[in-house]
């Protein structure tokens, strides 16, 4: 599975969704005033609302921060795991208990640093008023598996955000996953007993 969330211009703040999902007008307009640079590690989330049987292990969503600037603040190549943590308090973020789960991602404790550091390599940069660096900050589902057997019918996936874990996750995506993969990929996702370890 590959869902992103994209910014285009990372230096700028402005993130948008790469056409494999929609994006709804209100999370444009949350993106926009986002600063990913400013975003403490610890603070920003993701909930995804998954169709059941499909589930979210840690490792399968993964954050990558990337920078093209001259040294010595570049170039920055950060791929993150994010965990997979309990995902019974994900403000604003709803589903149906019979044929849906809400699961939150964030940033491990021991990645937080290396994302910090890496956004602090790219707030100095910034600070130079230079123009030739780009960069950009994605979120991918890169796996999964499941607890059963997938269902015909539409497999709708959506992803919420949030920067502050005081706020209310706002909605940004939502994509039919049998649109987005093929039959054959969604029937050799691995059983999630079979997937552990």
């Amino acid at each position: 599975m590959t869902v992103h969330i994209r910014s285009i211009a990372a230096l700028a703040g402005l993130m948008a969704l790469s056409a494999c999902a929609s994006l709804n007008p209100m999370a444009l307009t949350k993106l926009a005033g986002l600063d990913p640079l400013g975003i403490a590690p610890e603070q920003m989330s993701v909930a995804a609302v998954m169709p059941v049987p499909l589930r979210l292990r840690t490792g399968d969503v993964v954050l990558h921060f990337v920078m093209d600037a001259p040294a010595p603040y570049g170039p920055i190549d950060e791929k993150l795991p994010l965990e997979i943590v309990a995902s019974d308090n994900a403000p604003g973020v709803s589903a149906s208990p019979s044929f849906e789960r809400i699961q939150v991602a964030r940033v491990a404790e021991p990645d937080r640093a290396r994302l910090a550091a890496a956004q602090a390599k790219a707030r100095a940069f910034k600070a130079t008023g230079r123009k030739d660096g780009k960069g950009s900050i994605s979120v991918t589902i890169t796996g999964g598996c499941r607890d059963g057997a997938v269902n015909p019918g539409a497999l709708t996936a959506e992803i919420y955000m949030r920067s502050k874990v005081d706020e209310t996750y706002f909605r940004v995506s939502s994509v039919d996953l049998r649109k987005l993969l093929p039959e054959d990929v969604l029937a050799k996702l691995p059983l999630c007993e079979d997937a552990k370890g």
